[in-house]
Parts: C-alpha cells; sequence; structure tokens
C-alpha cells in the first residue's frame, strides 16, 4: 500500500516540528531562556501567519501549533501558561508589525 506523502505533509510537519520543540525545550537551562525562546519561536510564527494572509493557512496553523505543543510538553523550568501567552503575545506581536511596515520583508 503506498502512503501518498503529497497530501498528507502538513501532518509530518507536525510531528516535526513537534520533536523539534520538545527537543528545543529540554535543551534551555533555565525560565528566562525559556521566555525568551518561546517568545521569539512566537515572533517566528506571526512571521509565517502574514505570509501566508490570503492563501491557505490552516496547514500552517497546523505546524505552528505543533511546534508550540511539543515546546510545552517538554518545558521543564518555567509556568507553561506564562509561555502560552507569551509565544501568543510574540505571534500577534510580529503579526502587527509586518501588517503595519514596521517591519518590511527585504528581498532581493
Amino acid at each position: 500500500m503506498a502512503v501518498k506523502y503529497m497530501y498528507n505533509w502538513a501532518e509530518y510537519f507536525f510531528f516535526i516540528l513537534l520533536i523539534i520543540g520538545f527537543l528545543l525545550s529540554l535543551l534551555t537551562p533555565s525560565a528566562v531562556l525559556s521566555y525568551a525562546l518561546i517568545f521569539c519561536l512566537g515572533m517566528m510564527g506571526g512571521r509565517l501567519m502574514f505570509e501566508r494572509k490570503n492563501k491557505l493557512q490552516f496547514p500552517y496553523y497546523l505546524m505552528i501549533i505543533g511546534l508550540l505543543i511539543g515546546y510545552l510538553l517538554g518545558a521543564y523550568y518555567g509556568n507553561r501558561n506564562i509561555m502560552l501567552i507569551l509565544f501568543i503575545i510574540g505571534a500577534f506581536l510580529s503579526y502587527y508589525l509586518h501588517d503595519s511596515g514596521i517591519i518590511r520583508d527585504v528581498r532581493y
């Protein structure tokens, strides 16, 4: 039975990013670094949401959620509720900064 990878690419990336988020959270040695890293991951998620603003969104939301779940599952230091709030703030802040033109995309 042949597996159709082309149709399930979002689920595979969800799982890969879940593992990456888990490993990243295990590698952070303190709560402060965990908070800073999850905020930066939220900023990257907001950038991805801005890039896909007028296109198909759900697979990319699924991948962002996979990264977030993996990070929260592996978080040893820090409060998971604060990490979730920082991720959401980072995503919305990044989206707003890109949408308002404060941060511009430089393409050569």
